[in-house]
């Protein structure tokens, strides 16, 4: 049976819809990979989450999505996903580590920690969100997140107030991973401006999701946005990445429809009107042109 939605609301429908443990609270969680139940999803479908996660894999293999990057995660990686992140895993094997979970709501009232978390370029869009560590980073990581699930399940009246300090200090420790494995490699012009389009276009289809937009971009605006004309954008992703601008986003637009055909009961034409399509008609002779398929076929897969 399909979920009523893909795009979780919040950490309980999320933990539901994977059929794992229980959530601490509506919007902080931190579990043991040990602690999931057999029903587990092996392999989830592409879907949207309201919520970040900071995971910590101990051991183990599995294939990621995250935002537009594929991922092989192995042994000893340290990720990250935000609200605007598509997602999909299939674990390769079991798992070992730590998967903690919030809502925005858990820090908005903390201005420092906000800041953090905001800032913090493994919850960015387009950002690389794995952090592969050694030994001795691996080690000091998974102290702290130690530390933050006997806390979380501690009797204390003020535990929820400690977390926010560990997350705080975990926050901290990622970046300094994250800086010394990213950062200090140069970025190329060209470079930067794939990584722009695919922040403004993985912005926008977020947005799209959201309602808070009535149409999509035109390339010539995703260009004006990049401070380029549409000629020369066109020109350098289709020379680092061998896709054209208007390829990228269609595929990306149909990627969001395939989670929602999947992973939601909204009609054809439903679907067709949120991702801002004329009619169902337009809809499903874009989407067949993507994927061989008509919608009502694949929803039927």
């Amino acid at each position: 049976m399909k979920h009523i939605t893909s795009y979780y609301k919040d950490i309980k429908t999320l933990l539901d819809g994977l059929k794992t443990v229980r959530p601490i609270s509506n919007d902080f969680h931190i579990h043991q990979f040990k602690d999931t139940p057999d029903t587990w999803v092996k392999e989830t479908s592409i879907f949207r989450s309201d919520t970040y996660s900071i995971i910590l894999l101990t051991k183990g293999k599995a294939k990621y999505k995250i935002g537009l990057t594929d991922y092989e995660i192995g042994d000893g990686s340290l990720y990250f996903q935000a609200p605007q992140h598509l997602r999909y895993y299939n674990r390769l094997s079991e798992w070992d580590g730590y998967v903690l979970v919030f809502m925005e709501s858990f820090f908005e009232d903390d201005v420092y920690l906000k800041n953090l978390i905001t800032n913090f370029d493994g919850f960015k869009i387009t950002s690389k969100v794995v952090v592969p560590l050694e030994n001795e980073a691996l080690l000091e990581t998974e102290r702290i997140l130690q530390l933050l699930y006997d806390v979380s399940y501690s009797e204390s009246t003020l535990k929820f107030q400690k977390a926010k300090s560990l997350l705080e200090l975990l926050i901290l420790q990622s970046q300094e991973h994250y800086q010394k494995r990213y950062n200090s490699q140069k970025e190329s012009k060209q470079h930067h401006i794939v990584k722009e389009f695919e922040r403004i276009t993985e912005q926008h289809l977020y947005d799209i999701t959201q309602n808070k937009v009535e149409r999509l971009l035109t390339i010539s605006e995703i260009a004006k946005q990049i401070n380029i004309n549409a000629t020369y954008l066109g020109e350098v992703l289709k020379k680092t990445t061998g896709k054209t601008p208007k390829e990228i986003l269609s595929d990306r637009i149909a990627l969001e429809a395939k989670s929602l055909l999947y992973n939601t009961d909204m009609a054809i034409n439903e679907i067709a009107y949120f991702l801002k399509f004329q009619d169902a008609s337009n809809f499903t002779k874009f989407f067949k042109s993507k994927t061989g398929v008509s919608p009502v076929n694949y929803r039927l897969k």
